[in-house]
């Protein structure tokens, strides 16, 4: 099934935990691991960062056909949350919880590449009526970018939200620093989404569960770890960031004891207010590029 898309030492499909197949990329800029359902990255293993994985992922989650897998990069599609109008259908859509095909590889001296595809099925109508094609590219290079682009497929005009929900894992939580949300506003959704601005510099103390609306670059500085991790995005209008905290984490089933100290979610998104409305043939291409720098001493 996936022969064609193998390349020697570069590109290589298997079967992951729970028998989830996935594909591992490898190249100068690294190694980075993929499931195809949801294609989700689970693993990026920056070049000159071999001993400390870029992404986080629950030593609890859960590797089952059809449930969305705690860590790494879910893709939050069509819609970012909860459903605006029904909440029993499942948070963040369906494509995190979806098996994907695989649309082409490629590999030069410089960078190695996978194209990732969904389009509608009956099994997605029953949740969203949108015709769509969902393509994910991700690039391994000097840094490591993801290119998520919608396509509207049908003769009527539909909306979405969404995110590359990122799990950055980090020596601590709570001795962190973001740059770049300064003087932003944002919704804080542990005080009923009240509108707030970001004064100074955000030095995280979880929990904490915000909004910004912000189409620029942050950067994460972590002391502990002793790096710096720079994320530009394009097509981004919302930059959310995330940690359930102690309490909240000792809710949930797949967040380990005491692990929700060791991650900080940051993604680029285009949620809430900032609904993306395509029509028939239209695209929108979600931008997200990491470059991990390790600090000095």
């Amino acid at each position: 099934m996936f022969e064609p898309f193998t390349l020697t030492d570069r590109v290589r499909f298997y079967p992951g935990e729970g028998q989830l197949p996935e594909c591992e990329l490898k190249g100068p800029g690294g190694r980075v691991r993929v499931s195809l359902q949801g294609a989700q990255v689970l693993s990026y293993l920056a070049a000159g960062e071999q001993q400390q994985d870029v992404f986080w992922i629950s030593s609890t989650s859960r590797y089952q056909a059809g449930k969305a897998i705690r860590g790494g990069i879910p893709v939050c599609w069509p819609w970012f949350g909860d459903h605006p109008d029904n909440a029993e259908l499942p948070a963040h859509g369906f494509a995190r919880t979806t098996l994907w095909e695989v649309r082409s590889s490629y590999a030069d001296n410089e960078v190695t590449r996978l194209q990732l595809g969904l389009t509608d099925s009956p099994s997605s109508e029953q949740l969203w009526p949108g015709q769509f094609e969902l393509i994910l590219e991700i690039e391994l290079g000097e840094q490591l970018v993801l290119s998520l682009t919608t396509t509207n497929t049908g003769s009527q005009t539909f909306n979405i939200t969404e995110a590359l929900h990122t799990y950055y894992a980090v020596g601590a939580a709570d001795n962190l620093r973001i740059e770049g949300l300064q003087a932003h506003r944002y919704r804080d959704k542990l005080e009923d989404f009240a509108v707030k601005t970001q004064e100074q510099e955000l030095e995280p103390q979880p929990p904490l569960d915000r909004v910004y609306d912000s189409d620029q670059p942050v950067t994460l500085i972590d002391p502990l770890l002793k790096r710096r991790i720079r994320i530009d995005k394009e097509s981004s209008a919302s930059t959310i960031v995330w940690n359930p905290g102690a309490e909240i984490a000792a809710g949930m089933a797949d967040v380990g004891s005491g692990e929700e100290n060791s991650f900080i979610c940051i993604e680029a998104g285009n949620a809430r207010e900032r609904i993306i409305r395509l029509a028939p043939e239209e695209s929108h291409c979600l931008k997200m590029a990491i470059q991990v720098e390790a600090m000095g001493e």
